[in-house]
């Protein structure tokens, strides 16, 4: 009888065990009570580690994939520049328009400080033609009536030209005091650089003057209006070398 009583406590409990599977712990080491128990536990966690593989490489390649598009839009919207001086764009770049380079009068007191490209052909919104107190533009010439030798041609009291381009590069970058770009740049265009006489009235901005420059067809008077000088670098706490005191400075347009 006490066989027979060991042997039904023994089925008892193998049936018990087989009905609840569930008292294996999944999120720590399985303790279970059959090694089929033990096996189907392990199983499972294999197949859910494959699945969690699974979602993170679809989740890494979706996100490569919307890189490789941003980084495309980047490439494609490219990089706009004025190359003052000029009527014309690189062959590798796009013509977005032509114009007149125009600034303040020189011994205005006010107006705009900034040098700009003013396009060849205008259109308006409303206008008037009264005297009322406004801010005034002019076009610009240059004033280099020595023989320093500097540009090439006689360029003085000749008006400029200049062109708004377009090129399909992320990265634009004018860089003063160089004559070509620095490693891993592509040159647009190169130059000297310019802005107004030191002892003139108000601010302009330093721009880049290419050093072939084209000229306003009949600009040639005198107007003297909004006027470019050279540039010279000063030692001082601008340190000599690598600058030479009283030397004009070249200019860059680089892109990437």
């Amino acid at each position: 009888m006490d066989s027979i009583y060991v042997f039904c406590c023994c089925v008892v409990g193998l049936v018990t065990m087989l009905s609840y599977p569930s008292k294996c712990d999944l999120e720590a080491e399985p303790t279970c009570l059959s090694r089929f128990d033990y096996d189907y536990k392990m199983l499972q966690k294999l197949v859910s580690l494959e699945q969690t593989i699974k979602n993170l490489k679809d989740s890494l390649a979706e996100s490569k994939n919307k890189i490789e598009e941003l980084s495309k839009e980047v490439i494609d919207s490219g990089s706009v520049y004025i190359r003052w001086g000029r009527n014309e764009c690189q062959d590798n770049a796009e013509v977005i328009y032509k114009g007149f380079t125009a600034g303040k009068k020189w011994n205005d007191k006010g107006s705009g400080s900034d040098t700009i490209c003013l396009p060849e052909d205008p259109s308006w919104l409303n206008y008037s033609t009264s005297s009322y107190p406004r801010g005034t533009v002019y076009g610009t010439e240059i004033n280099i009536d020595e023989p320093s030798g500097v540009f090439e041609n006689k360029v003085n009291d000749q008006d400029l030209p200049c062109v708004a381009c377009h090129i399909k590069k992320s990265s634009m970058i004018m860089v003063p005091g160089r004559s070509h770009c620095h490693t891993g740049w592509t040159l647009e265009y190169a130059g000297y650089l310019m802005t107004a006489y030191n002892d003139h009235h108000g601010p302009h901005n330093h721009v880049c003057v290419d050093h072939h420059p084209d000229f306003v067809h009949g600009g040639k008077a005198d107007h003297n209006e909004h006027i470019l000088y050279l540039t010279i670098s000063k030692c001082g706490s601008l340190p000599c070398p690598p600058y030479a005191n009283d030397r004009e400075l070249a200019c860059v347009v680089c892109s990437k």
